[in-house]
């Protein structure tokens, strides 16, 4: 219909002498307008379909998932966990520490295997720490601790504390609420987690007999295949 009409606009402009009664009661300066009427209709439905494209065009790029996992910056290459592990353990940090870089403060493989010489490899540090470890049987799990790892005369943390495990999928075990027994260290052991006289993870001071139970504080599953374990690698990251 609109091409017709602007046909006939344009067929009364060029032969204005027709005797066919003029389509408009208005005399030929109105009608002279017409055209540019028509065009500038014309080119605002093709501005809309451009507009239209544009905005199709958008809702097609595709939208970064909010859930995607960030992917931390390493100081230096990580001998217990793979880059899939680390992926899936930042999704599960606090907010405030997922765009910190990973600084190894101890590691076996290059410190040794003692527990004291992790606690002064952690001095003047203030920052949460990723615990990480590998026992002997290949089995990977650790801890999140909210502030360094020191000795200390009783518990101390907060409930942004949790335990992990890969096994192979990775479980989270978050504070349960039900106490405040996040993290221990005596000059001896290294502790994390308690309950009814059991440790969610426990350490000795050579960092190389280990043991996990079931506890109140994180409600948590064996970390190990089993009780008892000993440990081939550990790893101390500090998110600051």
């Amino acid at each position: 219909m609109e091409a017709t009409h602007y046909e006939s606009v344009t067929a009364s402009l060029t032969h204005p002498a027709s005797s066919a009664v003029p389509r408009y009661p208005y005399p030929g300066p109105q009608q002279g307008k017409r055209p540019s009427q028509m065009e500038d209709a014309l080119c605002g439905e093709n501005g809309e379909e451009e507009e239209e494209d544009e905005k199709n065009e958008a809702a097609s790029a595709p939208v970064p998932d909010p859930e995607d996992p960030v992917e931390p910056q390493l100081t230096e290459a990580s001998q217990v966990l793979g880059a899939s592990e680390i992926r899936q353990l930042s999704l599960h940090l606090p907010p405030r520490v997922t765009s910190h870089p990973w600084s190894l403060a101890f590691g076996t493989s290059r410190d040794g295997f003692s527990l004291q010489r992790l606690y002064r490899q952690m001095e003047g540090c203030s920052g949460p720490v990723l615990l990480v470890l590998r026992d002997q049987e290949g089995q990977m799990f650790g801890a999140f601790c909210s502030s360094s790892l020191r000795l200390s005369k009783g518990f101390y943390g907060t409930g942004e504390t949790f335990l992990f495990s890969f096994s192979p999928q990775l479980k989270v075990f978050k504070w349960t609420g039900s106490n405040s027994f996040f993290v221990k260290g005596d000059w001896d052991s290294l502790m994390m987690g308690s309950g009814s006289g059991q440790f969610g993870l426990w350490l000795d001071g050579d960092l190389y007999h280990g043991r996990s139970h079931p506890c109140a504080t994180f409600n948590n599953e064996v970390l190990a295949r089993q009780e008892q374990f000993y440990i081939r690698e550990l790893e101390a990251w500090v998110l600051s």
